[in-house]
């Protein structure tokens, strides 16, 4: 499938809210997390130091106390990078059907403290606000168990307004179409905080090296070499 076509593979039933079948064990994000907090994920909200409003601004969502520690080890240099790239290959691309794609240089990390939110605005990723690149492909991973009001809300078509939970247990992934469908968080009324990363991979027939966009939190071009690099199975 290296001429992966967008408009009939993201779709409910085919791979739009498909989650991936592979063997959690095979991959240590989660210990990896868990180390650098010394504390299980979903009790984080036990360990802050400052306290948060509900977040209403993008970009502050992504900038707590959490975030920081996490973005400092990672640009220190982190083992954890070279999971990733080991997955995109192993499960990600396999999964796609594609020997090589654009992808997300390192997942965005998540952190859905208790009675807040960890996307602060329904919208689809192509929306005038966050300027995506038609044609990407979306994942999540959970770090811990993603359910009722701590789960991200998926559109399950274009504007249809209709939506289901992304429901995940601690490793699990699943692909869905951000690009085109609108998702959004509830306030995470449960005890637990939630963990997660996301990912977007784009098929090489999708992607334009002149595109101008640039991300809405961190003002990156969606280009290789920015938002971007290339892993291919070679």
């Amino acid at each position: 499938m290296e001429n992966f076509d967008f408009s009939t593979e993201m779709v409910y039933g085919k791979k739009h809210m498909c989650k991936l079948n592979y063997d959690v064990k095979k991959y240590k994000f989660v210990e990896m997390v868990t180390e650098l907090f010394e504390s299980e994920l979903n009790n984080l909200h036990t360990l802050q130091e400052q306290e948060y409003e509900v977040f209403t601004e993008v970009g502050k969502d992504s900038n707590t106390e959490f975030h920081k520690k996490f973005y400092k080890r990672l640009d220190e240099g982190w083992e954890i990078q070279d999971e990733y790239d080991k997955f995109i290959k192993n499960e990600i691309l396999p999964f796609l059907g594609l020997s090589e794609a654009m992808v997300q240089k390192f997942p965005t990390f998540r952190v859905m403290l208790t009675n807040n939110v960890a996307i602060v605005v329904k919208h689809h990723d192509t929306d005038h606000l966050h300027r995506h690149p038609d044609g990407e492909i979306n994942f999540i991973m959970g770090l811990t168990d993603m359910y009722d009001s701590n789960t991200v809300h998926v559109e399950k078509m274009p504007r249809l307004g209709e939506y289901e939970n992304i429901t995940l247990k601690a490793g699990e992934t699943i692909c869905f179409n951000g690009n085109k469908c609108d998702h959004y968080n509830e306030i995470n009324k449960t005890d637990n905080t939630r963990v997660s990363f996301d990912f977007r991979i784009l098929p090489l027939k999708y992607y334009n090296k002149n595109y101008e966009k640039t991300s809405a939190s961190t003002n990156t071009k969606y280009v290789e070499g920015g938002y971007y690099k290339k892993i291919n199975l070679n």
